[in-house]
């Protein structure tokens, strides 16, 4: 039985570790060809864009995951669930109440689907905190 023991805790301690190994596959962003991304010219400044402090884009991480789970494929779906699971499909507002407090909404944009489509009761507004903390959704 003793020798055993020894054992059991190394397949224990190799199982612990399949975690590491797939269950959750990160798909790295898609990049241009060397000829579009050559075409592409960078301002001098981005002061005119919309500015995203570190918490407010933790709150909204934690939002996106929450509404629209990253495992979802868009592709896989039938319409209009296909096009409601696309980001281009969803617009989105960040309100930043105090240094804590943080509030998300996303609405679909049903044009973006095309005619004919009518949700009724879709999209939702998430209350935030500074830890990444779901206060609320409506």
């Amino acid at each position: 039985m003793r020798s055993l023991l020894p054992v059991l805790l190394a397949c224990a301690g190799l199982l612990s570790g399949c975690g590491y190994f797939g269950y959750y596959r990160h798909t790295p962003a898609e990049r241009a060809s060397p000829e579009e991304a050559a075409a592409v010219r960078f301002p001098d400044s981005l002061e005119t864009g919309v500015r995203l402090t570190g918490p407010m884009m933790a709150a909204l991480k934690v939002a996106m995951d929450d509404y629209r789970p990253p495992g979802i494929r868009p592709e896989k779906l039938t319409p209009p669930d296909s096009c409601l699971a696309r980001w281009e499909s969803i617009q989105t507002t960040v309100l930043q109440v105090s240094e804590t407090l943080f509030f998300v909404e996303f609405v679909p944009d049903l044009r973006a689907c095309g005619p004919g489509y009518i949700v009724l009761d879709a999209g939702a507004t998430y209350a935030l905190d500074g830890q990444g903390r779901i206060l609320g959704r409506e």
